[in-house]
């Protein structure tokens, strides 16, 4: 009898404590030296994983998927095992294994629950066979992590059927908004969807975007990928930005300034928002509007300083291709408002922002 076989025999007979002690053993064992295996040995380890796991509680069943999710020499059957498991079980492996395909993570969107198909959408990238069978649920909170994961490839009849759903769901349509790739069908049915300003903002926006971006699709498809993962892991960097400022961890002044120099307006978009309380929609139109006018308002009422304020002018000027003069008025309106004239124009602009939805709903 070889070691595994007696690992087999041995796990059956002794209590749930000894056995998770075995596990564990058993787990350093294969993620320390899986590279050294034969391909035959390796399926033995899995299969002997794969039976060990039944045996143990849940806790510590997804104790040891976190670390095979990102394990390259497990195998197959035992990363499918977790992934058809419980949701906490399967979740880590759902979003990070490289080992399952196209076929296994549609069977598991189609036959599992909510949550693993939430999982398999959070995944670095996804093809147009998988995120076809994850929008046609039409669960909200899927459809919404499907179209803000910038790595997922949507097929034009996926996009038609979220520009659908997107008509009574503000969040999806919001996030259908920051997709670089959306077809001209789909993106003139969002645009219709949105209130006159925010709908010419958007439109400017998305016609920037498919100049640069629609030319990479056709010569490259890896290249607009990467481009769209890079926008991915910028809003995530601006939502952890938002998240030290709220800490203490950064002044507002430093990130606003950082970001105003490195041209994010969406992202600097998205600061404001979270500070004032706003739609983002909203800062981005403030950000990108002629007129200067609601801008200075909002910076004056967040008491940023007069270097942050100056950034962002600047910022302006480059993007919206404005003489340096306009920065020196921008100031100038800067300091002829108090902070608090400003801070009561936005009490007052948001409770109408709020009567306003309130009378709609």
């Amino acid at each position: 009898m070889n070691l595994i076989e007696e690992l087999q025999s041995m796990q059956r007979q002794i209590d749930p404590a000894r056995r998770r002690q075995m596990l564990s053993a058993f787990a350093d064992l294969f993620f320390d030296s899986a590279e050294h295996y034969s391909d035959r040995l390796l399926i033995q380890y899995s299969d002997v994983l794969a039976d060990l796991l039944q045996r143990v509680d849940p806790e510590t069943r997804a104790e040891i998927a976190e670390r095979i999710a990102d394990a390259p020499h497990a195998s197959q059957a035992l990363h499918l095992f977790l992934a058809q498991a419980e949701l906490d079980v399967a979740a880590p492996v759902l979003r990070r294994s490289r080992v399952l395909g196209d076929e296994a993570l549609v069977q598991i969107a189609t036959n599992k629950s909510e949550g693993h198909r939430l999982a398999i959408a959070m995944r670095e990238h996804l093809s147009e066979t998988v995120t076809d069978v994850l929008v046609e649920f039409g669960e909200p909170t899927v459809l919404q992590a499907v179209t803000l994961n910038l790595g997922a490839e949507i097929s034009e009849l996926s996009f038609g059927r979220l520009a659908e759903f997107a008509e009574k769901d503000e969040g999806l349509l919001d996030a259908m908004s920051q997709r670089p790739d959306l077809p001209g069908a789909a993106a003139d049915r969002i645009l219709r969807l949105l209130p006159a300003e925010a709908r010419s903002r958007l439109a400017t926006l998305l016609a920037a975007d498919r100049e640069s971006v629609r030319p990479l699709l056709s010569q490259a498809a890896w290249v607009a990928r990467q481009q769209r993962l890079d926008r991915a892991l910028e809003r995530l960097e601006a939502k952890g930005l938002i998240r030290q400022i709220a800490e203490g961890e950064l002044p507002r002044d430093v990130v606003v300034k950082w970001l105003a120099g490195k041209d994010r307006v969406l992202d600097l978009a998205l600061v404001f928002a979270e500070l004032a309380e706003f739609r983002e929609s909203v800062m981005t139109s403030c950000l990108l509007k002629a007129d200067n006018g609601p801008l200075v308002v909002l910076m004056r009422s967040l008491d940023l300083s007069e270097d942050a304020v100056r950034s962002v002018a600047v910022m302006r000027c480059r993007r919206l291709s404005l003489p340096l003069c306009e920065r020196d008025q921008l100031l100038a309106r800067w300091h002829a408002i108090q902070p608090e004239t400003a801070k009561r124009a936005m009490r007052f602009t948001r409770l109408r922002a709020s009567h306003g939805a309130a009378a709609a709903a």
